[in-house]
């Protein structure tokens, strides 16, 4: 039997993030992926970093947003100097528009709803001057500025070169089929590839989390449910839009290697992972739509994934109280990329002894039971 201080449980973004951050702590880690990194929702997700654009109101999912916004730049740096592998950081702004009186009303009221800097509403003469490709008949836009996007696949892989580099140990195609307790303690794990000997287990298996035998018996299973994503992407025109333009039902985002991704349809289909013609069609009418030179574009490809959604839109982040030493790190829906540092850092905080902040308390998996 092998020992590990720490067992994290998927190779997404989560999971390889929270290897990253442990092993930067100095902390023994193994990560377990049953398939490779990234294969799951991670590899399916647009990359988009926009907190003003995925929170609805001010509250404790816009503040880890933005924090965890604030320092992603510096990390791919850092990533990138002890992985080799470039993330593709792009600070591009996000311009969300509206087609018509109600949108725009809704989409002005963000600016003093989410007090955001350098949120703006753009008229429609100034949104065209900000992206000259966008929708002409939109009636305006929401700029933000902070929000950038980075190539989702890549983070993966720059997170777990990374942790190698620190000592993590990454395993794949190695799948966990059961978890050991003794004395109401996580004590191991058992795999396709051999049992562990562990204090700590991280579940951070996405939509999965809860599911199989890896999960303890007579413990409520955290509440996550598969939310399939399609998305396609085709070569972009000459010139490319320089920013992500979003508008309702989903977004167009330009990147570094001349492709747009447009994404995403949202679909509870279970665990379906089939690109569909109906997705899509609403994709390709989507896309059309917010950038209307992308009818005469190439198609590249599609795909699609499943992301883990909880009943209140919000991650689930912290250790089970019900089991000493099991932790979730789960149920970031459309938002894995984008909390990856924050989720991280948390993660091996608790590890390493010095607690959960009272701001990540709403993210608790107590909240369920």
């Amino acid at each position: 039997m092998r020992t590990s201080e720490v067992v994290v449980v998927g190779g997404g973004v989560i999971g390889a993030s929270a290897a990253f951050f442990l092993a930067r702590e100095g902390i023994e880690v193994t990560l377990l992926e049953r398939e490779a990194l990234a294969a799951g929702a991670s590899g399916a997700a647009a990359g988009m970093l926009t907190p003003s654009g995925e929170a609805s109101a001010a509250g404790p999912f816009l503040l880890w947003a933005r924090r965890s916004l604030e320092g992603f730049q510096a990390l791919a740096a850092e990533l990138l100097e002890r992985s080799g592998v470039d993330c593709e950081f792009v600070r591009s702004g996000t311009l969300r528009i509206a087609f018509d009186a109600a949108e725009a009303r809704t989409l002005r009221a963000r600016v003093e709803s989410l007090d955001v800097p350098g949120l703006e509403w753009l008229d429609a003469r100034a949104l065209r001057v900000a992206e000259p490709l966008a929708a002409p008949e939109a009636l305006g836009g929401l700029w933000s500025p902070e929000d950038a996007h980075v190539r989702s696949p890549l983070l993966v892989r720059a997170y777990a070169g990374a942790a190698r580099r620190l000592g993590a140990r990454i395993e794949t195609g190695v799948e966990v089929t059961g978890l050991r307790s003794a004395g109401g303690r996580v004590a191991g794990v058992e795999s396709s590839g051999g049992a562990w000997s562990t204090s700590r287990v991280i579940v951070c298996a996405g939509a999965w989390s809860g599911g199989g035998r890896a999960w303890p018996p007579g413990l409520p299973p955290p509440p996550v449910e598969p939310v399939r994503g399609q998305i396609l992407s085709v070569e972009a025109p000459s010139p490319a839009p320089s920013t992500i333009v979003w508008g309702q039902g989903g977004y167009v985002v330009p990147k570094r290697d001349g492709s747009l991704v447009v994404g995403a349809t949202e679909e509870r289909a279970g665990f379906d992972v089939r690109v569909t013609a109906d997705g899509l069609a609403r994709l390709l009418a989507l896309g059309t739509r917010l950038v209307p030179a992308i009818a005469d574009c190439t198609f590249r490809s599609a795909w699609a994934g499943l992301r883990p959604c909880p009943p209140d839109g919000l991650p689930i982040v912290g250790p089970v109280a019900e089991l000493e030493g099991l932790a979730l790190a789960t149920g970031h829906h459309r938002n894995g990329v984008l909390l990856s540092p924050i989720t991280g850092r948390l993660i091996a905080d608790w590890v390493a002894g010095k607690g959960i902040p009272e701001d990540a308390h709403p993210f608790l998996p107590s909240r369920f039971s």
